[in-house]
């Protein structure tokens, strides 16, 4: 008697063969950095729109708003090189992904670009992102496009990849100008550092949030880990320090939230 198997087989998706394309547009000159930023007063809005108006917005809106604002105002992140020149793009075209249920059970990442999101609200970009989980997105020019790519001969595609990889127009057709992941889910309570792979001159990983003692009386802290990889083909530390302390200092005084919160608390 056959023993019975001791694993499980299904077919390879082929959406994910669209995800090793695009991981094939890593930077090869890509430096790595972690940080660490209190979000105390973040969590603290979050929880208090969710309490006063009922409303579940996610730390990842707030996380591509900030992103975004940080990005623009410290426009060496959003430097690419094309051939002899650097192009500096005016918008923050973020780059990220959702986690959607195929029909089949399984789950992929999908990804989404939100369009100059450093002119976008929180709750715009959380509607966005939500829509993406819940809608249909077969009919957008982007997943459009991105299909037509996958329908590709595989040698014809790779062709297209590094097309794709040296002309950073086409990048931000296609993609975005900077990449943002997050690994956030329920449970993620901890300290976690991602290092996210970076088809951009920049790209960010939300990874945990954990809980910080009290120092000296006040209360405990909610402290976010980033990873971040940079193109140090183009893009040197100090520009890398300006934007994250930018990046820090929205999170932690929780700029994004201002006008939620005070809508919320109007009502």
């Amino acid at each position: 008697m056959t023993p019975a198997p001791d694993f499980t087989e299904r077919p390879w998706p082929p959406l994910r063969d669209l995800i090793l394309g695009m991981l094939s547009l890593h930077r090869p000159m890509t430096f790595h950095g972690m940080m660490e930023v209190d979000v105390t007063r973040i969590m603290d809005g979050l929880a208090r729109l969710r309490r006063q108006d009922r409303q579940a917005v996610s730390m990842h809106a707030v996380m591509v708003e900030a992103v975004a604002v940080a990005a623009a105002r410290n426009p060496g992140v959003l430097t690419f090189r094309h051939r002899k020149n650097l192009v500096t793009f005016r918008d923050a075209d973020v780059a990220t992904v959702v986690d959607r249920k195929q029909p089949d059970g399984t789950r992929l990442p999908m990804g989404l670009t939100i369009r100059a999101a450093q002119d976008r609200s929180v709750m715009a970009i959380h509607e966005e992102l939500r829509a993406a989980l819940k809608g249909d997105l077969t009919q957008t020019e982007e997943v459009k496009r991105r299909r037509r790519l996958l329908r590709l001969p595989k040698p014809l595609r790779a062709l297209v990849l590094r097309r794709i990889a040296a002309d950073p127009h086409l990048l931000r057709r296609v993609q975005g100008t900077i990449g943002l992941t997050s690994l956030q889910r329920p449970g993620l309570d901890f300290r976690m550092v991602p290092f996210p792979p970076n088809p951009f001159t920049l790209s960010i990983a939300i990874g945990g949030i954990d809980t910080r003692p009290a120092v000296a009386g006040g209360a405990p802290r909610r402290v976010l880990s980033l990873g971040g990889s940079m193109d140090h083909a183009v893009i040197d530390g100090a520009a890398l320090a300006r934007f994250t302390i930018a990046l820090e200092q929205r999170l932690a005084d929780a700029e994004g939230m201002a006008g939620l919160i005070e809508a919320a608390e109007a009502r």
